[in-house]
């Protein structure tokens, strides 16, 4: 697997590479055993190419210029820009994001299409397109941009202005719950658990930083 772009305040700092590259592994883990497992985003086949470029942006703070340059450096290739060290609410992360996408599809018609990942996205087995924010608890907040054409639907497209042809939130709704809706919050909680006791050392050498 291609090693993560490194970005922010603190990718400077001796453990930069390493905690990115937990990061790396972490989210990997996440999209094998939640996103292809359960194929909720058709367009994922593989997760290590599906990654296409890993950022890891080590700051706390939400740069939307920083965004906007690596979605737009990244030209026809995925992107997926990481914040782990973000404490944002999902709502005002979600801002953040879409802030950026408005920027970045400022006469380009061909803007990436975005979606946007959270812990605490707001979301539930209630109905499809609830279901979609709790598939997208991620073990970190973060980006994704897949080039426009690229995509199939999944759970990328919900709010990104390309709405897919095929209702795919309704399919995945259909395919997963009730039946795999227990074992799919189980496993989101056992990465989340993962997620924290492998970031806690740097964690807690980055804040002495």
């Amino acid at each position: 697997m291609r090693a993560p772009f490194l970005a922010g305040a603190l990718a400077d700092h001796p453990l930069a590479a390493p905690f990115a590259a937990t990061v790396q592994r972490i989210h990997h883990r996440y999209a094998v055993e939640v996103v292809m497992e359960l194929g909720v985003c058709p367009f994922l086949k593989d997760a290590e190419s599906g990654f296409g470029e890993f950022h890891v942006v080590l700051d706390p703070a939400l740069d939307p210029a920083l965004l906007i340059r690596i979605a737009k450096a990244a030209g026809t290739s995925v992107c997926h820009v990481i914040y782990p060290l973000a404490t944002e609410p999902s709502p005002p992360f979600e801002r953040f994001a879409a802030g950026a996408l408005g920027v970045i599809r400022k006469g380009d018609p061909r803007a990436p299409v975005m979606a946007v990942f959270h812990p605490t996205m707001s979301g539930d087995p209630s109905a499809p397109h609830r279901l979609v924010g709790l598939l997208r608890h991620s073990p970190d907040p973060f980006v994704q941009f897949v080039p426009n054409g690229l995509h199939e639907g999944g759970t990328v497209l919900q709010g990104s202005g390309n709405e897919p042809q095929i209702d795919n939130a309704s399919r995945n709704f259909g395919r997963l719950v009730p039946q795999k809706i227990e074992g799919l919050i189980t496993r989101l909680a056992e990465i989340r658990a993962e997620r924290d006791r492998a970031y806690a050392p740097f964690l807690e050498e980055l804040a002495q930083r």
